[in-house]
């Protein structure tokens, strides 16, 4: 069983209870039950909502309005100025008025929502997820490829969708079929649901069945000589389009190797000869790799064969589990280094005091074995992982001839430890100490020439381990999140019950912990929760919950109660005079806390400089390849001047 971790005040308090030894075992053992069972409760939470998604945009298809209502919240926020709506609060009856005037003027409209995400704190819940939205209407389709960012609210035991946001990553089809509809809908012309002709649809299924059992000779036999498959959502490095039977045999001879299963819902229109297809695969390369993707068809069918067939789906999946392609950069987002940049990157563990944390390793081009390289460990913002702002910095770093670190901290991402998502100071410097550790015993890795490298909060981390550890010959901080308890005060008595009732609200808490061995959480960013670690309103600020950001499978967005006291208290400014390392700073005026800086610049009494990019703001600096190439830009003039 992985070895409970947990913060030094919770540890203080366990020791002080009367009891002593016993006590402590007693609620070690409470601690590991509570672990268990808040996991079984949490993914009946999960349960629940990943349900009533599945319910809203099922019922949105089938134009259930009355099913659509009842997912909703009294008032729920939307934004949709991605696609050209609006965005605020409206009441379900609202949002059903302004989706009755468009959606049903199309023939069909299917929701393919996949790669969908949910994190609970209570009583309420965040969710993202990817939607292939195709919009169907005389022979011809609107198809939007997007991200969803949603909250819920727990009322009367009942799970209610409180906000939904949308970003758009791409788009095909007729863009003018949406005014089509809406005239359809203006005029009372409402399209009527057609069932699947019958011999269309047995063609069809024929094509699956024959995916599903390799054989090839089937397939081919299904398909006209001259037909032509289009996947206008593929990537660059993937074909958008088949034209002719023997492009068909060459495309899926290799394909016919791999194990396969769909499972397939299909939709009639007022074509007999053309059916939609809404289509999960399940798919194991002949590597042993697994490629499971989401799909919208469009089929055409005449005498007996497919002429042509539109497929529709989700081309980072594709670009993440197809052989023989890989993701476009070393990040979530456009920021990080590109893939065909020479970079290499690891899947590393290394151990801090029993706990694996784990962690990318990138090696420069070129990497030659024999050689010793400059190295840096990277560090992100709070509650963040690794596959956000850190693999973005370290993998750009890492193209100029770097090896480079990044990792999850203990109890976030991957890395073990429990309780999850405590925002604690101590044990995130003591990780970092321990990502030293582990650089300094790589035969590559130069040690006189190791650099740490904090972004946003774990600049007071990184400052922190540089004063104690003089093994990090260099700190640099990039968009540095440094305060006191003075500067936090500043900002968070704004808050519900203040600086003083987050203080409360910790200690109460961690009691609670001690006792029971139950973590209570928050949201770690929210839109509509003032109690949760981020409020961000209306967009202020939304990297962690949008998709097209930062939010997504890889961030769990949580905060335990028991963070705000270490966060709170911390101090990442005046440790400034304790490092005698030379300091560099990448920040920007309109960035986070640009106060806390100038004190923590004004401290340092050893070589120090520091560059502001006042073109770009906080949330710029973590995730836009402008920002994020233009702060890497001085950081590495600075380390190879």
């Amino acid at each position: 069983m992985k070895k409970i971790i947990l913060t030094a005040c919770i540890i203080s308090l366990i020791l002080s209870c009367k009891n002593g030894t016993k006590k402590k075992v007693e609620s070690s053992q409470n601690q590991i039950a509570m672990t268990t069972l808040e996991q079984e409760t949490t993914e009946i939470e999960k349960q629940q909502i990943h349900a009533l998604i599945n319910t809203l945009f099922t019922a949105v298809d089938t134009r259930a309005w009355e099913a659509v209502k009842e997912t909703m919240a009294d008032s729920v926020y939307t934004d949709y100025s991605a696609l050209g709506g609006a965005m605020g609060f409206k009441t379900p009856s609202e949002i059903l008025s302004d989706w009755k005037t468009l959606l049903p003027g199309f023939e069909r409209t299917i929701h393919q929502v996949h790669n969908t995400a949910i994190w609970v704190a209570d009583n309420r819940a965040t969710a993202t997820m990817d939607a292939i939205a195709t919009h169907y209407l005389n022979r011809d389709q609107w198809t939007v490829f997007v991200g969803y960012d949603t909250e819920y609210i727990k009322e009367d035991n009942q799970w209610k969708l409180a906000r939904i946001d949308v970003s758009l990553y791409d788009q095909n089809g007729n863009k003018e079929l949406p005014i089509k509809a809406l005239k359809n809908v203006e005029d009372g012309a409402i399209p009527k649901f057609e069932e699947s002709n019958t011999e269309t649809l047995e063609t069809v299924e024929e094509f699956f069945i024959a995916l599903e059992q390799q054989n090839l000779t089937d397939l081919l036999a299904v398909l006209d000589k001259n037909i032509v498959q289009r996947m206008p959502l593929a990537p660059s490095n993937f074909p958008k389009e088949l034209s002719g039977i023997e492009a068909i045999r060459k495309q899926y001879t290799d394909v016919m190797d791999y194990t396969q299963s769909y499972t397939q819902e299909y939709f009639g229109t007022q074509d007999p000869n053309t059916i939609l297809a809404k289509y999960e695969g399940t798919i194991t390369t002949t590597d042993g790799k697994p490629y499971n993707n989401s799909y919208v068809g469009i089929y055409t069918v005449a005498n007996g064969k497919i002429t042509e067939f539109v497929e529709l789906f989700n081309p980072n999946i594709l670009l993440s589990g197809w052989p023989g392609l890989q993701p476009e950069h070393f990040s979530v987002h456009d920021a990080g280094a590109s893939a065909d940049s020479g970079v290499t990157q690891e899947n590393v563990v290394f151990d801090n005091e029993g706990i694996l944390l784990k962690g990318h390793l990138f090696k420069p081009p070129n990497f030659n074995s024999t050689q010793k390289y400059p190295a840096a460990v990277v560090t992100g913002s709070w509650t963040s992982v690794k596959e956000q702002m850190p693999d973005e910095y370290a993998s750009v770093l890492a193209k100029d001839g770097f090896i480079t670190l990044t990792f999850d901290f203990t109890g976030f991402g991957e890395s073990e430890g429990q309780p999850r998502q405590v925002e604690d100071y101590q044990l995130k410097i003591q990780d970092i100490k321990a990502a030293v550790d582990f650089m300094v015993s790589l035969e590559n890795v130069d040690s006189n020439n190791l650099s740490g490298l904090g972004v946003c909060a774990s600049s007071g981390y990184m400052a922190h381990a540089t004063a104690k550890d003089t093994r990090i010959k260099k700190l640099i901080l990039v968009a540095p999140w440094l305060h006191n308890a003075e500067i936090a005060k500043t900002i968070y008595d704004f808050r519900p019950g203040g600086t003083k009732g987050l203080l409360q609200a910790a200690k109460e808490a961690k009691l609670k912990y001690a006792e029971t061995g139950k973590m209570d959480y928050v949201l770690a960013a929210s839109e509509l929760d003032p109690l949760s670690a981020m409020y961000v309103p209306e967009n202020i600020f939304d990297y962690y919950l949008n998709p097209s950001k930062a939010a997504g499978k890889y961030y769990d967005n949580r905060f335990a109660v028991t963070s705000w006291e270490p966060w709170l208290t911390f101090d990442g400014i005046s440790i400034g005079q304790e490092i005698s390392q030379p300091v560099f700073i990448v920040h920007s005026e309109s960035g986070a806390v640009p106060q806390g800086t100038k004190q923590f610049y004004d401290l340092l009494t050893g070589e120090k400089a520091i560059r502001w990019l006042n073109d770009f703001n906080q949330q710029q600096l973590y995730f836009e390849a402008d920002a994020v190439n233009a702060a890497m830009k001085e950081v590495i003039n600075y380390l190879k001047g």
